[in-house]
């Protein structure tokens, strides 16, 4: 992706919700790894990994804390990241 072009947008849960897109993903052993960069603020990227079993799950989304709300202390806050998001644009496995 293009550094000028933006993918989904994704935000936590928090009131006044942080904001991201997955700037990279690759597969790992055992699952995903992403890299997420937020776009309301500057923050430094942060990679996050999603399972195998995760993403075989029925839900349509993978639910991971927001490290934004984590790195404030804030508890309970999370992001809705689509499974179609996650595989984009990766070989199979």
């Amino acid at each position: 992706m293009p550094a000028t072009e933006v993918g989904v947008r994704l935000a936590c849960t928090a009131p006044l919700p942080h904001h991201f897109t997955i700037a990279g993903r690759r597969r790992a052993q055992g699952g995903i790894v992403l890299t997420l960069t937020r776009l309301d603020a500057p923050y430094p990227p942060r990679e996050i990994f999603v399972t195998s079993r995760e993403m075989k799950m029925s839900n349509d989304d993978v639910v991971k804390a927001c490290f934004v709300c984590v790195d404030q202390g804030v508890k309970e806050k999370a992001i809705a990241l689509p499974k179609d998001e996650i595989e984009a644009g990766l070989p199979p496995e």
